[in-house]
């Protein structure tokens, strides 16, 4: 007698052998015990969970006469689980699905079965059918003959015409829990005196992914493999299932963040010839059961050994469960893009160091603790100048525009003010200028005897240069933005009541955003320095006319904000920021 493989020889002979199905045995059990019997049924589910096994069990049970309890416990099939009848018509709907076998079976279905009481046509994989052979279909499914039944089996149901579906009994089969699986191959494996682990059980189980089929046959082939005696080993060289201990040991690099060795751990999976996809699924699982330990706080329902179960229980308290969110959903973005990459070990080691550098979501709560105890700077400008920098500037209230030439007139006495219109005193307020807290201290000193004109200032370029970084600052408090392109700048030279602030010719960019600040700028300045000041930006190559020397190199400059701004300090070394010249 020749070899029956263990996928048809442990085939459900009655609807109790069924496993993970029992809503669906239940419906139709009750169905034929009182004799409900539809004309149409259709089963929809994923591939190897007894769709067609179930089909053909009803197709048997339902000739029988005077249905019992007691009947269900008894099987109706040989001993390969084949239902032998002649009125069981089974149809491949992949290699029969033109118009032509339709009209044939449409034909057939009005003669009287040959010795059972209903003709049943199972048609498998009814999806593959035709159009035309659909269209076909739908009179005689309607109203069949009163000796006929149809049952169809597909594993994409999406695909079926809905005419068809509402003529049809629908019932649907789900994916066999992993324990289930286990521990049906556990009976298997004890009637065929095959020796086999829990933690091997649970290997193929979760490799079937809910199809028993598919583990029953793993589990002949490792049979074959190990000669009736598998180990956990032998069992994932034989499926190619990577060992969960690598898992583990990638999720140990990246909390040590060791570029050299999450590389070197690359290359060793390609030197072995694992598969990539194999092993990004494998990540993802790793990542969930982690997150589901984190999130519950139990590992009792993780589907693995409980040699494992211990480990994932102990190895979830060093990740947070938003970053473990953050790292599946990654992982599924470029799952695809490793799938058809050229390169995929240069995908997967970026993959796998942009996991161990990603920010954690400690670390970003602790920056934002930070923020909050920051103190605010207050501003010293009325309401009215509270605006975006973006915003237009006729907004704020310009200062008197200087003239650059001819030089301004000496003062000259004012003679009595006539009265103003209601315009101009709006205009005039417009124009009032509240003092600073610099304007303020500068103030309470004795007050020179004579003001001094814009032609007068008493400033020198190296005194603006001495205060440049407390002008920058108290810009700061206004607009940090504005401030920061400001820094860019180096002031040059004095042209009467004008400032020249220098600017390099790489940055274009900063030197026009200023200069549309400029209104701003010189009120801030002119309360600075006590007297009526202005700025004006010019374009210079700082590296020919030396410029260079007199501020700090962007170096320096960046180590000066990290010593003054601890917010600032603590984002550079949490996203490894850089500078660039």
């Amino acid at each position: 007698m020749s070899y029956v493989v263990l996928a048809r020889k442990w085939r459900p002979k009655t609807f109790d052998e069924i496993v993970g199905q029992e809503h669906i045995t239940r419906t139709l059990k009750n169905a034929l015990l009182h004799n409900r019997i539809g004309h149409a049924y259709i089963f929809a589910g994923p591939r190897g969970v007894g769709k067609t096994t179930t089909a053909r069990l009803l197709a048997t049970y339902v000739n029988q006469e005077k249905l019992t309890e007691e009947d269900f416990l008894h099987p109706f099939a040989d001993d390969a689980g084949d239902v032998q009848n002649l009125d069981v018509i089974e149809v491949d709907g992949a290699s029969n699905r033109g118009i032509d076998e339709i009209r044939n079976l449409r034909e057939n279905v009005r003669f009287a079965p040959t010795v059972s009481k209903y003709k049943v046509y199972i048609i498998d994989e009814v999806h593959m059918l035709s159009k035309e052979a659909f269209n076909a279909l739908l009179k005689t499914l309607e109203e069949p003959p009163g000796h006929v039944m149809f049952i169809f089996a597909t594993t994409e149901i999406h695909k079926v015409p809905l005419t068809i579906l509402s003529r049809c009994q629908r019932f649907d089969f789900k994916r066999i829990p992993t324990p289930a699986i286990a521990e049906q191959l556990k009976c298997i494996a004890a009637a065929e005196s095959i020796e086999i682990d829990e933690e091997s059980l649970f290997l193929i189980a979760r490799k079937a992914e809910g199809g028993l089929r598919d583990a029953t046959s793993m589990l002949d082939q490792l049979s074959s493999f190990c000669g009736g005696n598998i180990t956990l080993e032998a069992a994932r060289e034989a499926l190619g299932v990577l060992d969960d201990e690598l898992f583990f040991q990638y999720s140990q690099l990246m909390l040590q963040k060791d570029d050299g060795q999450i590389l070197a751990y690359v290359r060793k999976i390609f030197e072995k010839g694992h598969d990539v996809l194999n092993f990004i699924q494998g990540l993802a699982e790793h990542f969930r059961n982690l997150l589901l330990v984190a999130a519950t706080g139990e590992e009792h329902h993780l589907e693995t050994s409980d040699y494992y179960r211990k480990l994932y229980k102990e190895k979830a308290v060093n990740f947070h469960q938003k970053d473990l969110l953050h790292y599946l959903d990654l992982i599924i973005q470029h799952e695809s893009q490793i799938k058809y990459s050229e390169n995929p070990q240069l995908m997967l080691e970026l993959l796998l160091l942009k996991l161990a550098h990603k920010p954690s979501v400690v670390d970003i709560q602790e920056l934002l603790e930070l923020l909050k105890k920051t103190p605010q700077p207050v501003a010293s400008a009325p309401a009215a100048e509270k605006k975006n920098e973006f915003s237009a500037p006729q907004v704020e209230a310009p200062p008197p525009a200087p003239k650059i030439s001819p030089p301004p007139s000496p003062v000259q006495v004012k003679e009595p003010v006539p009265e103003k219109s209601p315009g101009e005193t709006f205009s005039s307020l417009k124009n009032l200028k509240l003092p600073t807290a610099k304007s303020v201290q500068k103030e309470t000193s004795p007050a020179p005897e004579t003001s001094k004109t814009a032609a007068e200032i008493s400033l020198s370029i190296d005194e603006v240069i001495k205060e440049w970084e407390s002008v920058v600052n108290a810009v700061k408090q206004e607009k940090i933005a504005l401030a920061s392109f400001l820094l860019d700048g180096v002031p040059k030279g004095i042209k009467g009541n004008i400032i020249e602030i220098a600017f390099d010719k790489t940055n274009e960019f900063h030197m026009a955003h200023v200069q549309k600040n400029t209104r701003t700028i010189n009120r801030i300045m002119s309360a600075y320095f006590n007297q009526e000041v202005a700025i004006e930006c010019v374009q210079c190559d700082f590296r020919s006319e030396g410029i260079r020397e007199q501020i700090k190199s962007p170096e320096e400059k960046f180590e000066s904000l990290k010593s003054k701004e601890p917010v600032l300090k603590r984002i550079i070394d949490l996203f490894d920021c850089e500078t660039l010249d």
